[in-house]
């Protein structure tokens, strides 16, 4: 038996060819709202790089290769990088493998604390480790040690503990998803646990470690805040271009020094995929079996006690920011009072912090607004010029921050945008500097919706913009609440490229931080710290509580 259905009349030809003009205007606005805060700062570093006063020259990058003094301070970053890349990794690697591989106990609090991170200043790390191992710290105290934090091992040391999350994200989604079978059937062959741990499961997840050995070899090399806090006399191209920037307003060799900071890292991400290549690492099937399997005592209890310590050290460093905003003088005098709150050491009190909350609620909005719009446009649409946009989308995922705000003083400094003193130029390098995960978060979520609902909406006359925002967006609003939390952390803890766009009288909480630290004052930057993880702990609780926690998740960085 078959029946008729009464299809609805097409949308009129003038609607879908307005429906059309307005998606590529938009299309339009976002590829100019691209070039010219992601394409016009990059193009005046390079511009200024090469501009001598004769015209154009490479004395500059000349001048740095022949300095012996720059190109150590190319050579500790370097090295700086690198060892920490190892040792985070191998750090990430076993918290991740006890957690998605192993049956120990405690599993939740070590996942909790390896993500604790994400949400606070990575140089937070750095100021713990100062209470502990500085010149006044407990530990150095204690001991009566004649060594101290600063140095090449306190960078290393700080920058191990900050960039451990994104290092671990990466390597615990893929152990979690290799098939349990692949290991049963090499023991099956015959292969120890140790064979078994090498040529399959570590061999299955080569794409992850090579994925966080970017990530963190990236995040390193560009880092701000850890070396100028615990660098002491060891410097690094990212604090040598803030001295030529603040300190010498010598713009031609930080723009060198950028340009020669970004090589390093367009090296690594093309050796990641050399080293990773075109080969097939497919370990989930529609029968695969993953999980943790059950684990023998003498593997689990060492290695519940290895990622256990690691987790309940992470517990401390953080810990020790509260309990330094209350101690009345750290190393003297442990006496708690309230006294860091008051902030007597500088005028400008807690505003720090509140412009910090307007920063990050306005990025927030902002930048989940032009994430979906492009994610859509992207994903959906294929307007003229979709792929130029998604290049330039993903663009800043290999800039530094150092960068970014190097090419913001230059790039919007002078007419015909000049935006430096006002909260749009902040709020454009948070938005514009992590616009790449939230464009592919957006992205990878309008993939699990079936585009069948949309061609439904639009065969019966709804256009492009009502479609978005009746059909799409309520579908997207997880996503969006996720995007939100992201800008908002991002907002609320960036360092690197901001404290070169701050302008008196609207300081960061994030920059009065490190101000703090400087002017010898621990006690109230662990204050502003501890209210910061407050504020960002505080909102993250509440969205969850609001739209359910299922449905805002933190996304990676």
């Amino acid at each position: 038996m078959s029946r008729s259905l009464t299809r609805a009349p097409a949308a009129p030809w003038t609607r879908l060819v307005q429906g059309e003009l307005l998606v590529t205007a938009i299309a339009a606005a976002v590829l100019l709202l691209l070039g010219i805060f992601i394409v016009w700062p990059m193009v005046k570093v390079l511009w200024m790089s090469v501009l001598g006063p004769a015209g154009l020259t490479l004395g500059h990058y000349r001048e740095f290769v022949s300095t012996w003094r720059l190109f150590r301070i190319l050579l500790n970053s370097l090295a700086v990088a690198a060892v920490s890349t190892v040792l985070t990794v191998l750090l990430a690697l076993v918290l991740a493998y006890a957690v998605t591989r192993t049956t120990i106990p405690g599993k939740r609090f070590v996942s909790l604390m390896s993500l604790l991170p994400l949400i606070s200043p990575p140089f937070l790390v750095s100021l713990a480790f100062i209470l502990l191992f500085g010149r006044n710290g407990v530990v150095t105290r204690w001991l009566g040690l004649g060594w101290s934090i600063y140095g090449f091992h306190g960078i290393v040391m700080a920058q191990v503990f900050s960039f451990l999350p994104q290092a671990y994200i990466l390597l615990a989604n893929v152990l979690g998803n290799i098939d349990t079978a692949l290991e049963e059937a090499a023991e099956n062959l015959g292969a120890g646990p140790l064979t078994t741990l090498w040529r399959v499961t570590l061999a299955l997840a080569r794409p992850g470690l090579a994925s966080a050995a970017l990530i963190v070899f990236i995040l390193c090399m560009t880092d701000f805040g850890n070396p100028i806090l615990v660098g002491g006399r060891y410097n690094v191209l990212a604090t040598e271009i803030y001295s030529e920037v603040i300190g010498l307003n010598d713009f031609a060799s930080a723009a060198t020094m950028s340009v020669v900071l970004i090589v390093p890292c367009l090296i690594a991400y093309l050796l990641n995929a050399y080293w990773v290549g075109a080969t097939s690492y497919v370990t989930v099937s529609a029968s695969a079996s993953t999980g943790a399997r059950p684990t023998p005592a003498l593997v689990r209890w060492p290695l519940f006690l290895l990622s256990g310590g690691i987790a309940l050290f992470i517990a401390v460093i953080y810990g020790l920011i509260p309990l330094g905003s209350f101690v009345r003088l750290w190393g003297s005098d442990w006496s708690l009072a309230l006294t860091h709150y008051a902030f007597k050491s500088t005028a400008e009190g807690a505003w720090p912090v509140w412009n910090s909350v307007k920063l990050a609620a306005v990025s927030g909005v902002v930048g989940t607004a032009l994430a979906l719009v492009t994610a859509y446009v992207i994903e959906r649409k294929r307007p003229p010029g979709a792929r130029a946009i998604e290049f330039l989308s993903l663009l800043p995922a290999a800039l530094p921050g150092t960068v970014i705000g190097v090419g913001y003083i230059l790039a919007f400094n002078v007419p015909p945008l000049s935006l430096t003193g006002t909260l749009s130029i902040l709020v454009s390098s948070v938005v514009f500097w992590k616009f790449p995960v939230a464009v592919l978060a957006g992205i990878n979520a309008l993939k699990q919706i079936d585009p069948a609902i949309e061609e439904a909406a639009v065969s019966l006359g709804a256009g492009s913009v009502r479609t978005f925002g009746r059909v799409v967006l309520p579908l997207l609003t997880g996503t969006a609440f996720s995007i939100f939390v992201y800008f908002f952390i991002n907002g609320m803890v960036t360092v690197s490229a901001v404290i070169f766009l701050i302008y008196p009288g609207f300081n960061l909480g994030s920059v009065a931080i490190l101000n703090q630290v400087e002017n010898g004052y621990p006690g109230v930057a662990c204050a502003l710290g501890t209210i910061i993880l407050g504020i960002v702990i505080g909102t993250i609780l509440l969205l969850r509580a609001l739209v359910g926690g299922e449905r805002v998740a933190i996304l990676k960085t």
